[in-house]
């Protein structure tokens, strides 16, 4: 019966070769021994990042807060965006297709941003599953216009980095 004293709920989260145990403190202890007898573990104590996210704990109010501002200052700076405007809103995304006679745009910039944020979506960030499928619907034939609507992402992205 779920609740009961004797009863043993771990979970134990395994992606390549990073280890996520989730468990009571006495619980997790007997797992890396029970672990450290078959395999070579290198136990660097309680979770502060795991797969780029930042994993903040307050036992004393007993809150996780996961987010991924790391990251977010990662993909700010390699475009050169951390000093960029925040906002708390993404702007609509409606994106014309590019014209016949408009000079198409160099897609592997636009191809890379975006694939900058499609794991900060998934991980931390669902709200810009839209935007960013919008975004990448032109992503083999960018317009000048289409590359300048890829600027509100960093900007949404610098102002909820902390949320």
């Amino acid at each position: 019966m779920l609740g009961d004293q004797d009863t043993v709920v771990a979970t134990v989260v395994v992606v390549i070769d990073d280890i996520l145990i989730i468990a009571r403190d006495g619980l997790i202890g007997q797992i890396k021994d029970r672990m450290k007898k078959r395999f070579w573990i290198n136990d660097l104590g309680s979770v502060s990042i795991y797969l780029g996210m930042n994993i903040d704990r307050n036992r004393e109010h007993h809150t996780i807060d996961i987010h991924q501002h790391s990251y977010s200052q990662t993909i700010l700076a390699k475009f050169r965006m951390h000093e960029s405007r925040p906002v708390a809103t993404l702007l609509s995304m409606n994106l014309p297709k590019r014209k016949p006679d408009e000079a198409a745009c160099n897609p592997t910039i636009s191809q890379s941003i975006i694939a900058s944020h499609l794991y900060a979506m998934t991980a931390t960030w669902p709200d810009i599953a839209y935007p960013i499928g919008v975004l990448s619907w032109y992503n083999h034939d960018q317009s000048i216009e289409n590359m300048f609507a890829l600027k509100p992402m960093f900007w949404y992205l610098t102002g909820t980095k902390d949320c």
